[in-house]
């Protein structure tokens, strides 16, 4: 994921970001920052560029794994690993919004 499809992609979303619920938005930040850390991370300790693929692959897995509990079997170990990150920080912030709620 380039700059540019970033830039077309925050765009999108920041023109009108009151046409989005507060539910989706959290969720659309979170998978945007966990994707660029990742992105950030594979770079830096593997020089492996994480493609808009690679991210599109991951997250055509996502609403399934997250409607059955049940990861994909992926044959790309990049595409595996974003999506377990951006399921384990869903899950996370899940837990957070629940105690928020209880409190």
């Amino acid at each position: 994921m380039d700059e540019k499809d970033l830039e077309v992609l925050f765009r999108s979303v920041g023109e009108a970001p009151d046409a989005y619920p507060e539910s989706a938005r959290r969720v659309f930040n979170i998978l945007v920052r966990v994707t660029l850390d990742y992105r950030d991370h594979m770079l830096a300790s593997q020089g492996r560029v994480v493609t808009v693929q690679d991210v599109r692959t991951a997250l055509s897995w996502l609403i399934p794994a997250l409607a059955t509990g049940n990861i994909p079997r992926m044959d790309d170990p990049v595409c595996a690993d974003l999506l377990q990150r951006w399921l384990s920080a869903l899950k996370g912030s899940q837990k957070q919004a629940d105690r928020e709620d209880i409190n």
